[in-house]
């Protein structure tokens, strides 16, 4: 049964998220001041960056108003729909839906909902757009190379200050994660999974130990535990296409010629030995390009996954908390660094793409293939994943998806099938995509613990091989979107590498 009405409980943890942003915006205008003027900067720029400061914290307090005007709108909006939900008050009880909202013909408190915020949003973002327009300009006016608006800020005040908001700013973005589940929830109708909410309720609880260390530290030290940063990515770096057990002089496996699916999956198991190189220090990903006479150019964008474990928001993103970023719903810095190398790359609108991933980078690409924003800008036709959790990735159904994974691998299963559970205690699940899973025999290896042997790229690479000449796999390389990435002609391949990194 559809629902009419809001989920009242929903509108209530949306309103006090948009009061305590608001909230926040509001302190922050008035913390920042003192800290400008503070500031060890002296000269006619310093003069009038801070005399700008004026105007900036005045669309910075705006902002901040727009946001708590939103939260007082949603809850006009509860209490409208309690009214109506009451016996008596003029409300149809529990008669109207399973949240008791009102009847079909009525218009829908959701729809009214959307109206009342939505001059409100408008003005939000043109106020915020304002503040940060006006702090790049200035900064942009003053550095050689200038990080944008609070970044910028946060980059040019003392440590102690600049400690205490980096972790102020990494709270603030973890518990903005409930914001957005909440909001999908009350406006796409689609409960969190479970594993988002744990995910989100790890980062959360990390946020607030850095803070809490910050604090009491006085600025001095900051843990970023789990604190994801900001992405970085280098410029992409030419690798030599041939035989994949040859190595070049920076002993970089050579990128394979994308003959089949196996061939694809052993440019992404190369990608894991790129770190630690020359240009490549933390993480990368290679860049496969398919020069096909008549054709456009297609891009294989080839994602290794976890690399790294320990939780102290270093230089490497993917590490245990790109794992829990992604797996709370949310884009990772690794998956902005991607994207990142991708543009440095030089990756035209409108060209095909295909995004290839093992474990962490099968759902890095998950995610990007999710987000309308990066699909706005790439032409991503194709995923490839093997030995990760996608079901609860929102992948259009206009692109095409392999999901490959051994019976054994328990990482494909850490997403708990997209389980969730709705307001009125039903427990559901079922993949959020349409993708073409392919479960295959576990290979003959030691399973180590709970199967974990059995999630080895290098296993994947030769148990695809194996099975990729007939049934799914090779329906799949022969779909119209797949073959434009294959070709056996060495001179129609080239290949660079990008190293992915993450900034504090």
């Amino acid at each position: 049964m559809g629902l009419y009405g809001m989920d009242v409980e929903s509108g209530r943890r949306l309103s006090e998220q948009l009061g305590r942003a608001g909230d926040r915006l509001l302190a922050l205008s008035a913390n920042l001041t003192p800290v400008i003027a503070a500031a060890p900067w002296n000269g006619r720029d310093a003069t009038r960056f801070k005399d700008d400061w004026t105007g900036q914290r005045q669309q910075l307090v705006g902002a901040g108003l727009a946001l708590k005007a939103a939260s007082s709108a949603v809850q006009r909006n509860v209490e409208e729909q309690l009214a109506a939900s009451t016996p008596g008050a003029g409300g149809t009880g529990a008669a109207g839906g399973p949240r008791g909202g009102g009847s079909p013909a009525d218009e829908s408190l959701l729809d009214r909902l959307a109206g009342a915020v939505a001059d409100d949003a408008v003005d939000l973002w043109k106020q915020a757009g304002r503040v940060l327009g006006a702090v790049d300009a200035v900064a942009g006016a003053f550095t050689a190379a200038p990080d944008t608006g609070w970044n910028w800020l946060q980059g040019h005040a003392p440590l102690p200050i600049r400690n205490l908001m980096d972790a102020e700013a990494n709270l603030l973005d973890q518990a903005g994660h409930f914001g957005d589940m909440g909001w999908r929830w009350l406006t796409a109708g689609e409960p969190p999974s479970l594993t988002e909410i744990a995910s989100n309720q790890v980062l959360l609880g990390a946020g607030a130990l850095s803070l809490a260390a910050t604090v009491l530290t006085g600025g001095r030290y900051n843990p970023r535990l789990l604190d994801d940063g900001r992405p970085v990515a280098g410029e992409p770096l030419p690798v030599a296409v041939g035989d994949p057990a040859g190595t070049d002089q920076e002993l970089r496996f050579n990128t394979p010629v994308p003959s089949s699916i196996s061939a694809i999956l052993q440019t992404t198991n190369a990608a894991y030995g790129d770190e630690g190189k020359p240009g490549t220090p933390d993480a990368a990903v290679r860049i496969t390009t398919v020069h096909k006479p008549g054709q456009a150019d297609a891009y294989i964008v080839s994602i290794p996954g976890t690399t790294r474990w320990y939780p102290d928001g270093a230089a490497n993103p993917t590490d245990l908390t790109g794992n829990l970023e992604l797996a709370g719903g949310n884009l990772s810095t690794a998956a902005g660094a991607v994207r990142l190398a991708m543009e440095n790359a030089g990756i035209p609108p409108g060209s095909p793409v295909m995004l290839s991933g093992h474990s962490q980078g099968g759902m890095i690409a998950a995610a990007l293939a999710s987000d309308g924003s990066f699909t706005d800008r790439f032409n991503v036709t194709n995923v490839v994943t093997f030995g990760s959790p996608v079901d609860s990735a929102p992948i259009p159904a206009g692109i095409d998806v392999l999901a490959l994974q051994h019976a054994g691998d328990p990482v494909p299963r850490v997403d708990l099938g997209d389980l969730t559970v709705g307001a009125g205690g039903d427990v559901t699940a079922g993949r959020d995509n349409g993708a073409l899973v392919v479960t295959m025999p576990n290979p003959d290896v030691p399973p180590g613990v709970a199967g974990i042997g059995y999630h080895d790229g290098g296993e994947y690479v030769r148990s695809t091989g194996a099975l990729e000449h007939e049934g799914p796999i090779a329906d799949y390389a022969q779909r119209e979107s797949t073959r434009q990435f294959l070709t056996t002609d060495p001179g129609q391949v080239s290949s660079s590498v990008s190293g992915i990194s993450r900034k504090q």
